[in-house]
């Protein structure tokens, strides 16, 4: 079936806009945040080299709007001065259009780009050379074994020694958001909440006809046509009196409770939402009272949580901490809340997995930072009188960390959205 909806305004940016937008953050992260990374992690030489459709995932977050690959080979060298502690910029590339974020450094005839690499070291002597090579984190492993065999190769044993993993320098860079780009992340969360709003709305959904598998091509259509991507493949399912199964995909129903996972990406940062709604009955008017109280107790474990996160704690920290307060207050919940940035899953703290409530090794032990943004993603488990057995309450919350508390990036949902019958 062919689903309608209206066509209110979104306030989404031209293409010149967000590529202006772009530029600018990229500059003031090169020139105010990388400086004190390098700093904090003492790493004199980050190597990282982008190759043309095996891009390292770090790469793409070095390029300015007007190049969008490393055409064939780009090696981005940044390198701490050990007297003053500034950072040089240095690509090695011919593309002027890397100035003035980078230096272009070009070498003599015939010379390779690994070759000008290691006439970089020759000169300034690093005693850390960070590269991206990590077996924890799929962010921070984008140099490729053929690079690296190549690149030690021609900078020789001396230089290859002080090679180390850049996972620090690279998670942090990855996670950390300058104010422009927390704000940002405002509008981002607000677009994403408007297209879920409309998707869980009688704009989209028919009771009896729809299917949850056209919600989802209607969202993925919706995004595509406001010149957005969705940040992961959308879901979109239902839980209903009487299965057997805690969630289903089917005809939608009254009585049902539709539940999308969904978020986009749009200037080059990710979202991350879980919406819920009701579809009434005939001669219904209102959510059952035991589901309206159990959404309630999901706000009193999102109250827990961002009461509960301090500065400093670990995801794992944060993660034992919420669990026990929640049990001690009869709530019954599962919680798997990871980083959001320039990916959906992105780098920094885990906090729980779905398939894994405990602690996670490594990934799991990174620390709480300010100006960082998260999904707040869980769910509580609660009886409902009106279904007589328990089911799963899903949300999922867009929130940042400033200023050492947690913030809602946009308002939270505190009551299911209504589909009304349809006769």
């Amino acid at each position: 079936m062919t689903i309608q909806a209206d066509q209110r305004t979104f306030k989404i940016k031209s293409l010149i806009e967000r590529d202006k937008i772009t530029d600018e953050w990229l500059l003031t992260r090169l020139e105010d945040l990388l400086p004190v990374l390098m700093n904090k992690h003492k790493f004199d030489m980050w190597i990282t080299l982008g190759r043309e459709y095996h891009e390292d995932p770090v790469a793409l977050t070095l390029f300015p709007s007007s190049i969008d690959s490393s055409r064939r080979l780009t090696i981005f060298v940044f390198i701490r001065e050990k007297k003053t502690e500034k950072v040089k910029r240095l690509v090695i590339s011919s593309n002027k259009r890397f100035e003035p974020y980078y230096t272009c450094c070009l070498g003599m005839k015939g010379e390779g780009p690994f070759e000008i690499l290691r006439k970089l070291m020759d000169t300034y002597q690093p005693d850390q050379i960070a590269v991206n090579v990590s077996p924890y984190y799929s962010f921070c492993d984008g140099l490729s074994h053929s690079f690296y065999q190549t690149m030690t190769d021609t900078i020789g044993k001396e230089h290859s020694s002080k090679l180390v993993s850049s996972a620090p320098l690279a998670i942090d860079w990855l996670q950390l958001r300058t104010e422009s780009e927390l704000e940002a992340f405002k509008e981002l969360a607000s677009i994403t909440r408007e297209i879920a709003k409309q998707a869980l709305s009688d704009q989209v959904i028919t009771p009896n006809q729809t299917t949850t598998r056209e919600v989802v091509e209607w969202i993925r259509q919706k995004t595509f046509d406001l010149g957005l991507k969705t940040s992961f493949y959308p879901t979109v399912d239902i839980q209903r009196k009487g299965s057997s199964a805690d969630r289903i995909e089917d005809t939608i129903q009254p009585g049902d409770i539709v539940h999308l996972d969904f978020g986009i990406e749009y200037l080059g940062l990710c979202s991350d939402t879980q919406q819920l709604a009701y579809v009434l009955y005939p001669e219904e008017h209102e959510v059952p009272e035991g589901l309206r109280k159990a959404l309630i107790i999901a706000n009193k474990f999102e109250d827990l949580v961002m009461d509960t996160v301090k500065p400093g704690m670990s995801g794992n920290e944060v993660f034992e901490k919420i669990i026990k307060k929640a049990v001690a207050c009869g709530i019954s919940p599962m919680l798997y809340s990871h980083p959001i940035g320039y990916h959906c899953h992105a780098a920094g703290p885990l906090i729980g997995l779905f398939d894994k409530q405990e602690s996670i090794p490594v990934r799991g032990e990174l620390e709480i930072l300010n100006n960082t943004c998260y999904a707040l993603e869980f769910n509580i488990r609660e009886f409902i009188p009106e279904w007589n057995k328990d089911i799963p309450i899903y949300l999922e919350e867009s929130v940042c960390f400033k200023g050492r508390k947690l913030h809602y990036l946009t308002k939270r949902q505190t009551e299911f959205y209504v589909i009304p019958y349809q006769s």
